[in-house]
């Protein structure tokens, strides 16, 4: 029923993917700067939720070399079960629910045939992603003393009964800015650089060649 969707441009599901990025970059920036106006539970989601993008930060990737079988039959369940791994962990599974629609939104290869050429830029855009997730975690443990707390001090930890609310322990539970500290960087960098390449390329105007940022082919036979 799907005519084939060929997007030169950036295609609706790449301003979705920079649409969440922004949304969680604002959320980990309120909660680090004015966590009094969150519920304190959200603070440990946003932990847990840093802690459980190291495993799902593959998942593009994955989604874009392996077989539609391999997506959809082992890929998808086994990465399901982690989902409820961090479902036992957050104490507000609303902020998991819109996490899982930025995951669908990655795999969406495993719902779609697409172009050698489109798989290439999907690995090497999950690739960079992936070690910009590594690089920023060594960063943030190794500097974890000199990132600084702005509302979420151990004042205001004690006295919103943070401690006692949460389930699990560990630096980025003790600590809970510097993983926040962390989201807020890994989500807010790539979304600045959309806005600057694509506000760049509207001021070069009209191209002779072609840049392609992203593009999705759907196909699909007769229901």
């Amino acid at each position: 029923m799907f005519a084939n969707i060929n997007f030169n441009r950036n295609s609706p599901f790449t301003f979705i993917e920079y649409g969440f990025q922004a949304y969680y970059a604002y959320v980990f920036f309120m909660v680090w700067t004015h966590p009094e106006l969150h519920p304190v539970s959200l603070i440990n989601d946003l932990a847990i939720l840093m802690a459980f993008e190291f495993i799902m930060v593959h998942s593009g990737v994955f989604m874009a070399v392996m077989p539609k079988k391999w997506s959809l039959f082992i890929f998808f369940p086994f990465y399901g079960v982690f989902a409820l791994g961090f479902n036992e962990s957050v104490i507000n599974t609303n902020l998991l629910y819109i996490y899982l629609l930025t995951v669908l939104n990655r795999m969406r290869f495993a719902f779609s045939d697409v172009s050698t050429e489109v798989r290439g830029i999907q690995i090497g855009k999950s690739a960079v992603k992936t070690m910009f997730y590594f690089f920023l975690l060594l960063a943030v443990c190794l500097g974890n003393s000199i990132i600084p707390p702005f509302g979420l001090t151990e004042e205001f930890l004690n006295k919103s009964q943070y401690f006692q609310t949460v389930k699990s322990s560990g630096l980025f539970i003790e600590k809970p800015y510097v993983p926040i500290c962390m989201g807020f960087i890994y989500y807010s960098l790539p979304v600045l650089y959309f806005i600057y390449r694509t506000i760049k390329k509207f001021g070069q105007g009209p191209q002779k060649g072609k840049l392609i940022y992203s593009q999705t082919t759907i196909k699909s036979n007769k229901f």
